[in-house]
């Protein structure tokens, strides 16, 4: 019997975990040899957590499975056979079962120039962004025009869910500690736009959690973020950013968290698809007889038969689970069973003592929050042995609670942020 698992992100790694039990050969393709743990994409920004800390070997999480490093170049889905590139050589493997956890990736082709100029905070990109600010805040450091340096420190994000305000308030704070670290830029402030095509942040909260919603967006004032809303990314180009009003930004840096598009797998095109192109599966994460499938790419029915699954971590760690042991059972000869995980909740955190949190349908904000998100994200981290690594050094240099900043009496004091007004007073 042969299983092959497509992706080594969160349903890769756990179906892999679970379909090792049928007794079949289970091997994962995936062009990255590390998986890499989101959850602490703000903490890597402002260095509370090491980069290492949120990748590790998929060799080591999975000793059971067999590693197939390449690309998926076609599946046939009437053969079973999943054709992999890898050195410009290919080679077919036969299947039994096909699970599908390729993910997604940054939806950059919807802001022209955001792939060629933009900052993206998946696929291990994290170290190069962090060497990016220290490089653009040196050269601040060694520009002779104040509208060159404004322009080195200033940073658009746009999206203002939950991955665009946590990167936000860590890119501001890591800013403010580059800065500090220069003496010849004391009193120069980095100036960190988010960009929120709502009227609102993190939508995801409301209405039912507008507390925790607000209190976020309260904090990430407080962090030194200027909060764009109703406006839209429309291009980026190497020295600029550009909003739908034609509203021009100069800005070294830009980090796209606009949304994600499901991966494509060639020969998977006449599978059923939502009109986000994510595969349809049915309550059993099966989308075609011996496919099944899971996370970004897939639209899972939610359990309480209202919509589709968020796409999230969490939920796509435990549509791994369920599509790896629907593996096992199916080869054993037994009836899969459906999908039944309810959800935890969501949280986000600008800082220690900073965060806010739904988890099991009460808000919690400040230092319960933080400790509530911080204990689980551990929890979930796929190896135990970074896992404890990570608390171990959290524990060591136990953070304080950020410092506020002049932002506090600024922007919210004299009421929304008016980026046309700043552009202008700047000039």
């Amino acid at each position: 019997m042969e299983v092959i698992v497509l992706g080594g992100g969160y349903v890769g790694v756990w179906a892999a975990r679970r379909a090792v039990r049928s007794g079949a050969r289970v091997r994962l393709v995936a062009a990255d040899p590390c998986h890499a743990f989101h959850g602490w994409t703000a903490e890597v920004i402002t260095g509370h957590v090491a980069p290492q800390r949120a990748r590790v070997p998929l060799a080591e999480l999975l000793p059971c499975v067999e590693m197939v490093p390449g690309r998926v170049a076609a599946v046939d889905l009437a053969a079973r056979t999943v054709t992999v590139e890898s050195g410009g050589e290919r080679d077919a493997l036969r299947y039994d079962e096909l699970i599908l956890g390729v993910g997604s990736h940054d939806a950059t082709e919807r802001v022209p120039g955001l792939a060629a100029h933009g900052w993206s905070l998946k696929h291990g990109e994290l170290p190069a962004l962090n060497h990016h600010l220290a490089g653009v805040v040196d050269g601040a450091a060694a520009a002779t025009g104040a509208a060159e340096r404004r322009r080195l420190l200033t940073v658009v994000v746009a999206g203002g869910g939950f991955a665009g305000t946590e990167a936000a308030g860590a890119i501001a704070a890591r800013l403010r500690a580059e800065i500090a670290a220069r003496p010849v830029l004391a009193g120069e402030e980095p100036r960190v736009l988010l960009v929120n095509s709502g009227s609102q942040l993190i939508p995801s909260l409301r209405p039912r959690f507008t507390r925790a919603a607000d209190y976020l967006a309260r904090e990430v004032v407080r962090c030194g973020v200027r909060v764009v809303s109703g406006r839209r990314l429309a291009s980026v180009s190497s020295v600029c950013a550009v909003l739908d009003d034609d509203t021009l930004i100069p800005a070294a840096t830009v980090v796209s968290t606009v949304g994600q598009t499901p991966a494509a797998v060639p020969g998977t095109e006449s599978l059923p698809r939502d009109e986000s192109g994510r595969l349809i599966t049915d309550r059993f994460l099966r989308v075609a007889p011996h496919v099944w499938a899971g996370g970004d790419v897939a639209a899972v029915p939610h359990p309480s038969g209202s919509g589709f699954c968020p796409a999230n971590a969490l939920w796509a760690i435990y549509h791994g689970k369920r599509a790896g042991s629907n593996v096992v059972r199916v080869l054993h000869g037994r009836r899969p069973t459906p999908f039944r995980f309810p959800g935890l909740g969501q949280a986000a955190s600008l800082g220690a003592g900073r965060a806010a949190a739904e988890l099991y349908g009460v808000q919690l904000t400040g230092w319960t929050a933080w400790l509530a998100r911080w204990l689980f994200f551990h929890y979930f981290m796929p190896s135990r042995r970074v896992a404890l690594a990570t608390a171990a050094e959290w524990l060591r240099g136990a953070p304080a609670a950020p410092p506020r900043t002049s932002s506090d009496v600024g922007p919210m004091a004299r009421g929304p942020y008016d980026v046309t007004r700043d552009l202008a007073e700047s000039a």
